[in-house]
């Protein structure tokens, strides 16, 4: 158990510094569009990457719940990179400032486009799409 604390605390030193990292990018453009990019950008990545994870885990047996894997890279990477409650306090500040067309396109891009690209890496992995598209690069 303490191994798998280490290994999850690790992921999650790591998600933290990469969303902190893409944060600090994203003042700019918060400021000059009012509209949390940088939180839009964390969650929509995340999605992907969690969806190869799946794809990974139900296709190969990668990642798979309770492996280290799992617990570095999707409970402490991901559980880190990604925030439900920023992405609730960005929606909340929007509203306070009524921009309401901003705040729902902050809900609809993160949970629409979301999932979309959720699905997307898991198909991506399940249909084995790196592997044809190597093949068909490499003739």
């Amino acid at each position: 158990m303490t191994i798998n604390l280490l290994t999850i605390g690790l992921g999650g030193f790591l998600g933290a510094i990469s969303r902190y990292l893409i944060f600090t990018a994203d003042r700019y453009f918060y400021h000059h569009y009012h509209f949390p990019l940088g939180t839009l950008f964390v969650n929509l990545v995340g999605s992907l990457l969690i969806g190869i994870a799946l794809g990974l885990s139900v296709k190969y047996d990668i990642l798979s719940r309770g492996s280290p894997g799992h617990y570095l890279f999707v409970t402490g990477f991901l559980g880190a990179f990604t925030t439900f409650s920023t992405f609730s306090q960005d929606n909340l500040i929007l509203l306070m400032d009524k921009q309401y067309w901003s705040f729902m396109a902050n809900i609809f891009t993160n949970v629409v486009l979301g999932l979309a690209l959720a699905a997307l890496g898991y198909l991506f992995i399940r249909d084995e799409l790196p592997v044809k598209i190597v093949r068909l690069l490499l003739g």
